[in-house]
């Protein structure tokens, strides 16, 4: 079947309706392109049933996807084809109770465990038993038996694509490897050579954003110039306790917007000398590659879009997780060669012209419709 009718489209999110949350906004944005387009386009998350909203947030796994199975039961012939965010449509699909279905990760969750369980490990702590039971045994087979079941498989980089396809999870003709969009306020003219005096931060203040190197590297930075600065920008925690992660002495030095509309962030790019990015594990980083296309210098460890837009000493400097050392010797580089600094900055800004919102959402949307069996 090809043909040019209008597709009823479910999207399942198995994250809240916040509107910070790069999820949400990419499913937000892309049904309403969709829509723009003549489809219809209705998005559920855990929020919207009874029995998730009272399970709460440890046990929405285990609950979440019977809720997603029983309302599906009910709505399959009000829909042609179920965009399921990750684990959310496992039981759906394997029950058959949904049309043509996709499954789409921002993020594969045993990754971020193998990474939480270093994090831990490195601070001297224990995850609870009953979240590496969930991790660790159930969520895998959750995972599995969402992406055998589905009609195709959608993922953010070539190290997730790697993983569903070494694991068996998916044969390599079921994969698609789809990227997040840039909005056009974010692109600019080259930079002016400047002095470095700025470093900005862009993400949740969370242990898994390398928030501990971070401070750790700008304690350093900040202590031995006094004229530098740290903005840290939806970090979604209170200035007060990112503030309080940092010497009383330093925080005159660190500013802290805790959430932030996408004009006022492209200007905190532009605004920017160098941007830090010490996270351990990320999908895709909308935040890289925002600061790729405003031409920052980037300082970043290897995850998400940096692993496969950026190399370093080309278009970045990539340092090793877990280590504030790095970070430090990093940034005295840039400050010591403009030259290095201009040369990574144009660099950065040419690869991010693949990641541009429009065309991104053209190849998103032609991806969605080819699975459907409909004509873009």
């Amino acid at each position: 079947m090809n043909d040019r009718r209008p597709l009823r489209i479910a999207v399942v999110l198995q994250t809240p309706r916040d509107p910070q949350s790069a999820v949400y906004m990419s499913h937000q944005s892309l049904g309403a392109a969709l829509e723009r387009l003549g489809h219809s386009v209705e998005i559920v998350a855990p929020g919207d049933f009874a029995v998730s909203r009272r399970a709460g947030g440890r046990w929405v796994p285990l609950v979440y996807p019977f809720a997603v199975a029983s309302w599906l039961n009910r709505r399959r012939q009000d829909f042609d084809l179920v965009m399921f965010h990750s684990y959310a449509g496992w039981l759906a699909t394997w029950l058959r109770r949904a049309p043509r279905s996709l499954v789409m990760f921002h993020g594969i969750e045993p990754l971020y465990y193998r990474e939480l369980t270093k994090e831990a490990a490195a601070n001297g702590q224990a995850l609870s038993w009953r979240y590496r039971v969930l991790q660790a045994w159930l969520m895998p087979f959750m995972l599995s038996n969402a992406c055998r079941t589905a009609g195709a498989v959608v993922c953010l980089n070539r190290a997730e694509a790697e993983f569903l396809t070494s694991r068996k999870w998916v044969p390599s003709g079921r994969l698609r490897i789809v990227a997040h969009g840039v909005p056009p306020e974010f692109f600019g003219p080259p930079r002016a050579s400047r002095t470095i005096r700025s470093l900005l931060f862009v993400g949740q203040w969370l242990p898994m954003k390398g928030i501990r190197y971070l401070r750790d590297a700008a304690v350093t930075l900040l202590r031995d110039e006094p004229s530098m600065r740290l903005v840290c920008a939806g970090t979604l925690a209170s200035e007060q306790a990112v503030l309080a992660d940092f010497p009383h002495e330093l925080q005159p030095q660190i500013r802290v917007i805790p959430r932030i509309d996408p004009v006022a962030l492209a200007a905190l790019y532009r605004d920017a000398d160098v941007f830090v990015f010490p996270s351990l594990y990320e999908a895709f980083s909308r935040a890289i590659a925002e600061a790729m296309a405003s031409g920052l210098p980037i300082v970043t460890t290897e995850v998400g879009v940096a692993a496969d837009a950026l190399r370093d000493r080309e278009s970045a400097l990539v340092v090793p997780k877990r280590d504030a050392a790095a970070i430090i010797a990093a940034v005295r580089r840039l400050q010591a060669d403009p030259t290095l600094v201009a040369r990574l900055g144009t660099a950065a800004a040419a690869a991010a012209g693949q990641y541009r919102a429009d065309e991104v959402e053209t190849r998103t949307i032609a991806m969605i419709l080819g699975e459907a069996g409909v004509a873009s």
